[in-house]
């Protein structure tokens, strides 16, 4: 099983949400909205090369437009690998997460 960054599971979530609107601009401000911090474009790249390596993410090259001075928008779209991996991780997740109030509240519980 490859092992997924948090932050390039968080990536493709946020991908996924986005749907056709999933360029770097979008998702770096829709990330930074739910993880409540700034994230670098850098590091950003690093996710999404990473994702596009290990065949998560394919891209698209939208229409030139004005507003990226006359340059073609960079599009990722995430593709069947790349949901299949966050149905294992989501799974995996369920499982480790499992009992996990009962245990906190004996916890809690006894100071």
């Amino acid at each position: 099983m490859k092992v997924l960054t948090k932050l390039e599971e968080n990536v493709l979530l946020v991908i996924l949400k986005l749907r056709d609107n999933a360029y770097i601009v979008t998702i770096k401000t829709t990330l930074e909205k739910y993880l409540e911090k700034n994230i670098s474009f850098g590091a950003l790249y690093l996710s999404l090369n990473r994702l596009m390596r290990d065949g998560y993410l394919r891209t698209e090259i939208g229409e030139a437009t004005s507003q990226q001075g006359g340059r073609a928008k960079k599009y990722y779209r995430i593709n069947k690998e790349g949901v299949l991996k966050l149905n294992e991780i989501h799974s995996l997740q369920q499982k480790m997460w499992k009992g996990f109030h009962q245990l906190s509240d004996e916890i809690l519980e006894r100071g």
